[in-house]
């Protein structure tokens, strides 16, 4: 089980260096862009644009590396007062809310997706990008995130019925302050 989580890491970690970079290549693009209207007055072009499927395509693997780093926002004022078991239940609620967000989302990315394939759907733009190409990238990182919920919960939920109670909350809890301060400073 271990090495199904480790390579589930290393993947998002892959994807999100991928996303990183494209950030870092629109930068560079748009400041390209902004400088060629300003010197010479003749626009790159898609500089918007690209950078908004930038922007989608990374938010669906940007929310899955930020689940398995624990960094999503949690409101844990009370959370961390109670039980080792009531903290597991309450995850396992969690990530059952978040399955109720998510699949939905990414089914429905999914099908903006498969409609913009079949009608070999352009953008009404310049660049007329054929929209199947950010969109399934997007539905990809989506359905990777779905994934990671799926098999969070499941071995959260498995680890919970079998009494393991502290294997469940490491999966899936929240980190204390002291745990937050530790992985900051690399130990």
């Amino acid at each position: 089980m271990k090495g199904l989580l480790l390579f589930v890491e290393r993947l998002c970690k892959l994807a999100v260096w991928f996303c990183g970079g494209a950030v870092l290549f629109m930068a560079f693009y748009i400041c390209v862009d902004v400088l060629a209207r300003k010197i010479f007055t003749v626009s790159i072009r898609g500089s918007d644009e690209l950078s908004g499927y930038v922007l989608a395509i990374m938010s669906g693997w940007g929310f899955a590396y930020a689940f398995l780093r624990k960094n999503h926002i949690r409101i844990d004022v009370l959370y961390l007062r109670l039980s080792l078991k009531l903290r597991s239940i309450l995850d396992i609620a969690s990530l059952l809310v978040l399955a109720f967000f998510v699949f939905p989302l990414t089914f429905y990315s999914f099908e903006v997706f498969k409609t913009s394939w079949a009608r070999n759907s352009l953008s009404n733009t310049p660049l007329q990008t054929p929209l199947w190409i950010p969109q399934s990238l997007w539905f990809l990182g989506l359905f990777f995130f779905s994934i990671i919920i799926s098999l969070y919960f499941l071995l959260t939920l498995y680890n919970f019925l079998r009494g393991k109670v502290l294997e469940a909350y490491k999966l899936a809890g929240s980190t204390s302050i002291e745990e937050e301060v530790r992985s900051s400073d690399g130990g």
